[in-house]
């Protein structure tokens, strides 16, 4: 039976810690718990020649393509998104974004203005449970014909810029300042796509040495920067059932946040 792509995506995660872990020769301070289950994906601490204990915590994803968050459940009410999901993490860190989207928050009034206008007026959210407000179905799919010919685009957000991957890295640096462990001289914070690492942020007593030291150990020749990352944010409804006259017509609602490109300049380890 084939595994599907969070199977595959946690598969692929336990495999980069695994070999991480021997490379370095660490103590596992967080191991891999599964997809959507805390901050960092995996930890380790490791000793120095130098004498120092040096965390390595490591945000990881299989490939740049590979989701930031996604969701099919978030409700619009006519000033913010959210979701009732509370215990989902990804969801909550992609309903962050949109909210701090202006254009998403601009269209997803204006499609709700016009459920209300040419749907019914007692829509108040955008969600998928939208329509049900109309209880018979065939007024229900007459009236969201009238809703999808007087709607000419159901796009929220398609964005991909340098500030959507800004705020990925502010996002990573402050859970990361957030989720230090006690007991070592200093952290570093790697986001990790694949094979290749990047650094996304230090805290403590780190120096250049420190950082030379760590690359030996990754077996590459120095650790860079994460910069010029690049995202994309997409998010739209879309009626459905109006080709499939024995079934009520509903709102397909979607997100997803992702990486638009690989980052450049990191180090292959694996």
């Amino acid at each position: 039976m084939a595994l599907g792509v969070s199977a595959k995506a946690e598969a692929a995660e336990r495999l980069a810690f695994q070999k991480v872990g021997k490379l370095v020769n660490g103590k596992a301070i967080v191991s891999p718990a599964g997809f959507d289950a805390g901050f960092p994906d995996f930890a380790y601490r490791v000793s120095l020649p130098n004498g120092k204990s040096i965390d390595l915590h490591f945000e990881y994803k299989a490939d740049y393509k590979a989701q930031m968050g996604s969701m099919r459940d978030w409700i619009f009410d006519g000033v913010k998104f959210h979701t009732n999901d509370s215990k989902s993490e990804s969801k909550q860190e992609l309903i962050a974004v949109m909210n701090n989207t202006p254009k998403a928050i601009q269209n997803a009034k204006r499609l709700l203005n016009d459920l209300q206008k040419h749907f019914s007026k007692d829509v108040k959210y955008i969600y998928s449970g939208s329509l049900s407000v109309i209880k018979n179905q065939a007024e229900r799919r007459i009236q969201t014909q009238n809703f999808a010919a007087k709607t000419d685009n159901y796009q929220i957000a398609a964005i991909t810029d340098q500030i959507l991957g800004s705020k990925i890295i502010t996002h990573y640096r402050t859970k990361f300042n957030k989720n230090l462990k006690p007991g070592s001289d200093g952290s570093i914070l790697f986001m990790m796509l694949k094979d290749t690492v990047w650094v996304v942020d230090k805290a403590g007593n780190i120096t250049a040495d420190d950082m030379d030291q760590i690359a030996k150990l990754m077996k590459i020749n120095q650790l860079n920067r994460l910069l010029n990352l690049s995202a994309k944010l997409e998010v739209r409804i879309q009626p459905r059932g109006l080709n499939s006259p024995g079934k009520p017509t509903s709102i397909d609602v979607m997100a997803s946040f992702r990486l638009s490109s690989a980052p450049t300049g990191g180090g292959k380890i694996i």
